[in-house]
C-alpha cells in the first residue's frame, strides 16, 4: 500500500469514528451521515486495492455534508475539509 493510500485509509477511519459519535443532528443530517458512513465503509473495503475515487460519489457527498454541518458541527466539518484536501491532492 503506497503512502497516499495509507493516508487516505487513516483519514477515512478517523472520519468514520467521528461520524459514529456525532449527536444532535436533524433528519437530513442523519441521512447525510448515514450515506457518508456507507461510502467510507465501501472505500475502506476496497482500500487494499487502489480505489477509483474519481468514479465514486464520495467527494460530492462530502462537500454536501460540509455545507449541511458548517454551522452546527464545526469539528466534524474540519475533519471533512481535511478529507477534501487529501482528495484534491490525489486529483479527485
Amino acid at each position: 500500500m503506497d503512502d497516499q493510500t495509507r493516508q487516505l485509509r487513516e483519514q477515512l477511519e478517523r472520519l468514520d469514528a467521528e461520524l459514529k459519535v456525532t449527536k444532535s443532528v436533524d433528519e437530513g443530517g442523519r441521512t447525510i451521515l448515514h450515506k457518508l458512513q456507507q461510502d467510507i465503509q465501501d472505500l475502506l473495503a476496497r482500500s487494499s486495492e487502489s480505489p477509483d475515487l474519481e468514479a465514486h460519489p464520495f467527494a460530492a457527498q462530502l462537500r454536501r455534508a460540509i455545507q449541511h454541518f458548517e454551522v452546527t458541527h464545526p469539528n466534524l466539518v474540519a475533519s471533512m475539509e481535511e478529507m477534501v484536501n487529501t482528495l484534491s491532492t490525489m486529483g479527485v
